[in-house]
């Protein structure tokens, strides 16, 4: 014991993580990988909606993940709690990416702040993200499951991207997600 400790100690004196990275998959051939993750507990009850466009990718409370394998190219990739965040994105094939849902409190719950994370401009998230994707797997959904829940939030879609295309008209300027803002293995 006194041995584990010590090795411990020494990783984190000379700067090396204590926690192992995690495993993570490429991209089938032609795709792209974006990850949407969730590393806070704040207002962990409520569930955050992820979609890509008009589809829905899934629903998580609490600090989680999911891994969504895509076609590249142009997306609108957006989230739904008390309010709707968008990020725009422009994916590669073959690279992988990754959006944080930050929470933010709310006036009836919790508010959704979707983050385009740069892996090389922002080591502190990457650190949190990569800590959560080793202590736990990713969020898994049936397509049943998908299709029942795309059905129940037929209006919330259509409500989304209406909302995009009004702040759009304003001028209002959203997170993106660009080409060269992938994770180097």
């Amino acid at each position: 014991m006194k041995h584990l400790i010590a090795s411990v100690l020494l990783m984190v004196s000379v700067g090396l993580p204590v926690f192992a990275q995690p495993s993570i998959p490429s991209p089938s051939d032609g795709k792209a990988i974006v990850y949407f993750v969730r590393t806070s507990s704040m207002g962990m009850a409520i569930n955050f909606s992820y979609f890509d466009s008009l589809t829905l990718i899934g629903r998580f409370a609490g600090p989680a993940y999911i891994r969504y394998e895509c076609e590249p190219g142009h997306h609108l990739f957006w989230a739904r709690s008390e309010n709707r965040d968008f990020v725009e994105a422009e994916l590669e094939s073959g690279k992988i990416y990754f959006i944080l849902a930050d929470v933010a409190l709310g006036g009836i719950k919790a508010q959704v702040d979707l983050v385009a994370v740069n892996p090389r401009n922002d080591s502190k998230t990457m650190k949190r993200i990569l800590k959560l994707m080793d202590r736990q797997p990713a969020e898994r959904f049936t397509a049943e499951q998908l299709k029942q829940d795309q059905a129940d939030l037929e209006k919330v879609v259509e409500r989304g991207i209406e909302s995009y295309s009004k702040e759009k008209t304003r001028g209002l300027q959203h997170d993106v997600l660009a080409v060269d803002m992938d994770y180097e293995r």
